[in-house]
Parts: structure tokens; sequence; C-alpha cells
């Protein structure tokens, strides 16, 4: 969890609601990621962690306080980093105060920095399990902590366990545009993908991306978008697929392939990224206690965006978009000051 402090004097910060220390009387100053009970000491020696995303970067130190989800709150103690700098971009620009990070506790500081598991640990929260529903416009989104709700989805859920602890990373089977097998993922060299409801848009290997731009030739006017072909994904040997509606981005009347290049050799890859349009179209769940994440046709009352919707709702979406698609964790660093 990153939140920006009241010590956070920067445009980033000012612009945003503050997480003041003083004002809690259950706070508690941290010295160190390692020593996650241990008060800053009397001569003030402490760890600054500086965590640096696609684009920005962030300053903080760490506290310990009452964590709570809902009305009325489930509460639990768990550490965090409390802003003190914050780059400009993306955080001058989105509206949201701090980030609550869920991936495993692997890609966390340190154990009690994993809120979700914090939350479980203490039983505020019976079953480690949370759910992920991304809403169309006029429709809410949600994060359901400890389950999943069978109504947010058709048919059964198809699971496929975790391949790499750290993000939500599933074995990726394979890829077909249409009736064609694109790029490196083969029964026998399987590529990866990570479930990532930080990033806006798609990502997968250059390779790919190619294959994809010189097949589809997605017109520039997207005259052609109806007739283009689905997009297969084969995860836990069941097709996942999804339409040029979710994978072509549609701004102000032109059309362009929604997928980012991204290239990551084994054998953490080769990697693909599930962004916004794939969990748009797939409601899921995320299991800790049995290392898996659960796929689900989602069951939408709003249709998703036309093109004349998009027309008139980039200009409110793009701010937000854009910083979304950098607000993935790249590196975490540390130093100690007195």
């Amino acid at each position: 969890l990153l939140l920006p402090s009241d010590d956070c004097n920067s445009e980033a910060c000012a612009d945003h609601q503050r997480f003041s220390s003083a004002s809690s009387k259950s706070s508690k100053q941290i010295a160190f990621a390692d020593k996650p009970e241990a008060a800053v000491g009397n001569d003030q020696t402490r760890d600054v962690v500086t965590i640096t995303f696609g684009t920005g970067e962030m300053s903080g130190v760490y506290v310990r306080d009452q964590i709570c989800l809902g009305t009325p709150g489930v509460c639990c103690s768990a550490n965090f980093v409390a802003a003190t700098e914050e780059s400009d971009e993306p955080f001058s620009s989105v509206s949201f105060d701090g980030i609550l990070g869920l991936a495993l506790p692997e890609m966390a500081e340190g154990p009690t920095f994993s809120i979700f598991n914090q939350f479980v640990q203490s039983g505020a929260i019976k079953h480690s399990v949370f759910s992920v529903f991304f809403g169309n416009d006029g429709e809410d989104s949600e994060i359901f902590f400890g389950g999943y709700r069978e109504s947010k989805f058709d048919g059964s859920l198809t699971w496929a366990p975790v391949s790499a602890p750290g993000y939500w990373q599933v074995e990726l089977d394979g890829l077909k545009l249409g009736d064609q097998l694109l790029g490196p993922c083969s029964t026998t060299s399987k590529c990866q993908a990570a479930v990532d409801t930080g990033t806006s848009l798609l990502a997968a290997p250059t390779e790919v991306v190619e294959m994809m731009l010189d097949q589809l030739q997605i017109a520039d006017d997207c005259s052609n978008l109806e007739s283009l072909p689905k997009l297969e994904f084969i995860v836990a040997g069941q097709k996942l697929p999804i339409g040029p509606e979710d994978y072509v981005r549609q701004h102000d009347g032109s059309c362009s392939l929604g997928f980012m290049s991204m290239d990551i050799p084994p054998p953490k890859g080769p990697l693909f990224i599930f962004g916004d349009p794939f969990l748009r179209k797939y409601y899921t769940v995320y299991d800790h206690e049995h290392m898996r994440v659960g796929f689900g046709l989602a069951k939408h009352t709003a249709p998703g965006l036309s093109l004349l919707s998009m027309r008139h709702a980039a200009t409110r979406q793009r701010l937000r978009r854009r910083s979304r698609q950098h607000l993935r964790k790249k590196k975490t660093s540390t130093h100690r000051k007195k």
C-alpha cells in the first residue's frame, strides 16, 4: 500500500488527500522493512524506499497502522509506505490518492507489507481469495475480498495454476489469431501471462505484435473493424477469446492495435500482460490458498463503449488511461538516513 503523507509537499501529493501519522493514535513509524515491528529509534535512523514505475517514481518511509476496508470497516494492522516525494508524472494527473498492491507476497517489501495477506492472517477476512470485475461505462467496477460472485460471470471458471509466484502469472499454452497459431508459445515451450489490473492495455513480445500488425491490417479509419477475427488465448487447455472490440484501441474515430511491445526473455518470459481490455472481458479470481487464477466470461449489464461514445469519452479517459499504463512497479531501492 502506497499513500501520500502530509510530509510530502510536492504538487502531486498536495492535490490529493494525505495520510497524517500524527493524527492517528495507532500509527507507528517503522525503521526497517526487515524489522517490521521495530519503531524508529531516538537517533532517527530509518530506511527510505524509492519505488520506480514505468513512468515516474515515489519515495517514502515505512509506517504501521490499522487499515480498514469497506463500511463498516474490516480492519487489520499492517505496514505500508507513506510517500514523502512523488513525481508529477503520473501522480499529479490521477484521481486516486494511493495505490493498493495485490500481487503475491513475494512482490512486497516484506510479509507484513502484503495487505491482503495481513487481512487473512488476522482473521479479518476468512478466505484467502479476492476477485475483480471491471465494469463498462455505466457499471460499477469492484474488488470482492474473501471470495467471488457467481452473478458476475457466465458459465464456470477456468482455473490456471500460478506458474511463478510474484505477479499473478500463469502459463500461456498458445495464441491463435483466427485459425492460425501465433508467436513462440507451444506445448513444448510455453509462454507466461501476468494478469495485471495496473496496466491499461495488453502487452506481448515484439514478434507477436508485429505478426498481428501484419496479419490484421487494421484500418486507421476503423472501416474493417467488424471483419477482424477473434484472438484466442489458450490457458489451462481452454480457449479465452477476445474480439476486435477488445484488442483494437479506438480513439476519435481512428483505430490501432491495443497491444504494447514487451520483451522478457526465458525463464520469466516470453511474457504477455492481460490488462484492462482482457479484464473487462473476463471476471478474474485470485486464490492465494491454492495458488491459482480463475477466469470467467464477465456478465455485463451495460454494453462496451461504441465508436461514437469513445469519441466523447476520449478526453475524460485519456489522462487516466495514460497514467495507468505506467503504474506497474519496475524497481525498488532503499537507502538509510539519520
